[in-house]
């Protein structure tokens, strides 16, 4: 009788214990569901709010800027006194067509900081736009690095998945904005790779560049066509993929 008394007590602990375990794990899910639905909200709200109050769409002859014709302005004008006054680290603007990639671009000295900090330097789960720490902020580095998170709501860098996997089609430009000037960038290349520090290059020799460019395009899914020059300065997108396991890299050259 007794060892049958101490079989049942066990079974019982261990029903208990699963109980325990069970509970825990709904609570910590529904917690994280929570932060995740509030980070969400929260970047929708900045989002809104900010691209209404310093980004104009540019459409043309209405949007004349002294010395410069259309073509050279960029699809968007944006108010960086506004920006400045919000945040001090935001270096630039990235704009993307037929994405939902219109961000500013931060940056700090290191790359963790916005990692899963906002614009306001609030946490947030969904983070920022970021440049690499190592990076001059004006874009005059043989390849500028832009980080982002793959958000599950298609937000953030989420829709470099389009230009990896084509359906933007085999032309698609970049449009990054500073204080004082407007960069458009041409994609050439977009791989998937293994996370690892080393995997993207910031400076070259002539040399190095060219193999460089040439192993990315080789591990390109789409063939982009590109009339930039090779020469010119390189811009680099990162992100996850939506496993979390692998980033997609986006590489692009400067036509203007």
């Amino acid at each position: 009788m007794g060892g049958k008394h101490f079989e049942k007590e066990k079974t019982n602990i261990a029903k208990n214990l699963f109980l325990i375990i069970f509970i825990l794990i709904f609570v910590f899910s529904s917690i994280m569901v929570i932060i995740w639905l509030i980070g969400n909200y929260g970047l929708s709200k900045i989002e809104n709010e900010l691209i209404d109050k310093v980004v104009t769409i540019n459409s043309g002859e209405d949007n004349d800027i002294e010395g410069q014709d259309n073509e050279n302005k960029g699809s968007i004008s944006v108010d960086f006194n506004s920006l400045k006054e919000i945040n001090s680290d935001i270096v630039a603007w990235i704009y993307i067509k037929d994405t939902d990639i219109n961000y500013p671009i931060l940056q700090t000295g290191d790359n963790n900081y916005y990692l899963r900090r906002d614009i306001y330097k609030k946490y947030s789960f969904c983070g920022s736009i970021f440049m690499d720490y190592n990076n001059s902020s004006d874009f005059s580095d043989d390849n500028t690095i832009i980080y982002g998170h793959n958000l599950k709501n298609k937000k953030m860098f989420a829709d470099l998945s389009k230009i990896y996997n084509g359906s933007l089609g085999n032309k698609v430009e970049i449009e990054i904005y500073t204080e004082n000037e407007f960069h458009k960038y041409q994609v050439i290349t977009s791989y998937m790779e293994e996370p690892n520090n080393d995997i993207i290059q910031r400076s070259f020799t002539k040399e190095e560049k060219n193999t460089y460019i040439t192993e990315n395009i080789s591990k390109s899914k789409t063939k982009f066509e590109y009339s930039a020059d090779i020469s010119n300065k390189m811009l680099t997108l990162v992100t996850c993929d939506s496993t979390g396991k692998k980033r997609i890299v986006v590489t692009a050259l400067e036509i203007m």
